[in-house]
């Protein structure tokens, strides 16, 4: 039989993924293109109303391939049937079996029931990208309760994982290949506190930066309100931590943080950035803010602007306010129209273009290390990144020669734009 599979979401979905399909290629033929399976898993997610739609629409595609081939077999795993365990199955019939466990070891056994296939105990995850970088979950859940998001009722209260197993993970990780590992969570900086070991974080970078022939750790997801003096200074002189941080503050009205259940007030923002920012030179700050939430008012849409123009953080990213069944925004009134959501998010994106521009071009003439990601083949481009950018979301460094992708560089940056630079290796 023979396999594909569609990977939906943010990277917490791409390790479940990966942890499903483990094992599965001694069994099964896994293959690229769903036209040519006999089968697709498709791996959903359902964080945000587009997010939902994207899986659903993904899966009606895949049902042409049905009515042509009715022994074809959809099956579905991940955050929609998570979150809708019995209405799917009624308006998609189309689909073959739904995994709704939010354990992917679960899911995993599930499918192989379905497939007739023997247990396995492997812990090995089935690497689906790039075998350089990788991510590697700390913990599963959320106890912030952020009031637009619905993860808590998807995924339930926070349960960090044990350190043996992220260790043991990582180790395995490397021996593949892996040469940077981003930590995830859906709070990376709350990992141990629900079992009242705040120190569980930083105790964890010290190991991992232990384990010989991984060169980049980075710290994804992480939340203004959890950030400790420990913390900020193992960032800053653990050496293998990348001077980095994903900071989401969504928003700097305290009213709007307090609609939105964020924990933090503008002061306590704006005092973590300028402890970041002395205590760890060369540092990258990347944020995201969320514009249209219900009753934002465009006086207060404007103090946003105005602090991202003051801050300047290296890297951001916006969305808009998107309503989700069971939230207690959900509930608020005074929705902003659609347009007006759209309109401020165009001008978030607009200054945070400029201010990029003017970063980008302050580094024409440095030499900075790059890790490559991948060759352009129709180009013999070579695709890679600094320390300061995450994989797929953040900048690229593009390089006119091809390379060897998982390899360091060390390059000299002789052109810019808004969101990429351009290098010549030395």
């Amino acid at each position: 039989m023979k396999l594909a599979f569609v990977d939906l979401g943010c990277p917490k979905n791409t390790i479940d993924l990966e942890t499903i399909l483990a094992g599965l290629d001694q069994h099964l033929r896994l293959v690229a293109d769903a036209g040519e399976a006999d089968m697709v898993l498709v791996n959903t997610c359902a964080f945000i109303e587009s997010a939902k739609q994207e899986s659903i629409d993904t899966i009606l595609e895949l049902g042409r391939i049905k009515k042509d081939r009715p022994e074809f077999k959809i099956v579905v795993s991940g955050c929609l049937p998570q979150r809708y365990p019995q209405q799917l199955a009624p308006v998609l019939p189309e689909v073959a079996a739904f995994f709704d466990s939010v354990d992917a070891v679960k899911t995993r056994t599930q499918l192989r029931r379905f497939l007739h296939l023997p247990a396995t105990c492997s812990t090995l995850r089935k690497r689906v990208g790039p075998r350089h970088y990788a991510y590697l979950r700390l913990a599963e859940g959320c106890d912030n309760r952020c009031s637009y998001c619905a993860i808590p009722l998807i995924k339930g209260r926070y349960v960090s994982r044990p350190q043996r197993r992220i260790i043991s993970e990582a180790k395995s990780l490397v021996e593949m290949g892996c040469r940077e590992i981003n930590l995830v969570a859906q709070d990376t900086t709350y990992y141990g506190r629900e079992r009242r070991k705040p120190g569980a974080l930083v105790d964890l970078l010290e190991k991992l930066s232990e384990i010989e022939g991984l060169h980049w750790i980075r710290l994804l997801y992480t939340h203004p309100a959890h950030y400790t003096p420990e913390l900020i200074r193992s960032i800053a002189q653990l050496n293998k931590v990348v001077k980095y941080v994903d900071l989401p503050i969504q928003h700097i009205s305290d009213r709007v943080l307090e609609r939105m259940h964020r924990r933090t007030s503008r002061q306590q923002i704006e005092s973590l950035i300028d402890r970041l920012r002395a205590a760890i030179p060369d540092l990258a700050i990347r944020t995201t803010v969320l514009v249209g939430f219900p009753g934002e008012t465009e006086r207060e849409f404007q103090k946003l602007l105005r602090f991202i123009e003051t801050v300047r953080f290296e890297r951001l990213g916006a969305f808009t306010y998107s309503e989700e069944d069971g939230t207690r925004a959900a509930r608020l009134r005074n929705s902003v129209p659609f347009k007006t959501k759209q309109r401020r998010h165009l001008e978030i994106m607009e200054t945070q273009a400029g201010l990029s521009l003017e970063r980008q071009r302050n580094l024409i003439g440095r030499s900075l290390t790059v890790l490559i990601d991948e060759v352009v083949r129709e180009t013999k481009q070579s695709i890679g990144r600094t320390m300061w950018d995450a994989p797929e979301i953040d900048q690229a460094v593009i390089v006119d020669e091809a390379l060897k992708p998982g390899r360091f560089y060390t390059a000299r940056v002789i052109g810019a734009d808004p969101f990429d630079l351009f290098a010549r290796i030395e």
